[in-house]
């Protein structure tokens, strides 16, 4: 048997010719692998919603899937766009708003950001498509009011398409 390199490496002239690792199969694994994973990423479709403690869904008897849109959740204590903090609540009441308002200035804002991101991804990939369409995520003793300026704040930012979620009856 002929000597190893002195660094510990492959000598050439021992595998002879053709020998040595093929590169190319394994970037072609790695691209079915990839390819795969962005497939099976883009066939869901379903969103993904986390339920936080504070939140108590509506029950409901509807069969209909939720779509991934931008999440607008309302608990409680605070409103949320997709897991960011934008307001607080307190006493059925936004912190900082006077009641009267229907406008809430950092719901607004966080929206308009949303809608500017998915118009960029619109320009470069045309299956990304902005309709205004919003997941409503509610606890169940929220007072109308408060979800009216949440809705209305929402529709003057471009999503007045609403998809309320609610807890399946079991």
């Amino acid at each position: 048997m002929r000597r190893r390199r002195a660094h510990g490496g492959f000598n050439p002239e021992e595998m002879g010719e053709g020998g040595g690792l093929n590169v190319v199969n394994l970037i072609d694994m790695f691209v079915i692998i990839i390819i795969f994973l962005l497939k099976s990423f883009s066939a869901s479709t379903e969103a993904n919603i986390t339920i936080s403690p504070k939140l108590q869904l509506p029950l409901s008897s509807s069969e209909t899937t939720i779509n991934e849109f931008v999440n607008i959740t309302v608990t409680t204590s605070e409103i949320l766009v997709d897991k960011k903090i934008v307001a607080h609540i307190q006493d059925g009441n936004i912190v900082g708003l006077n009641p009267q308002d229907l406008m809430i200035p950092a719901l607004y804002e966080e929206l308009e950001k949303r809608k500017e991101k998915i118009l960029k991804i619109q320009m470069y990939n045309p299956n990304v498509q902005f309709k205004g369409e919003v997941n409503l995520i509610s606890h169940k003793k929220i007072p109308f009011s408060l979800l009216k300026k949440v809705m209305y704040t929402a529709g003057q930012a471009g999503f007045g398409n609403f998809k309320f979620v609610a807890q399946k009856e079991t």
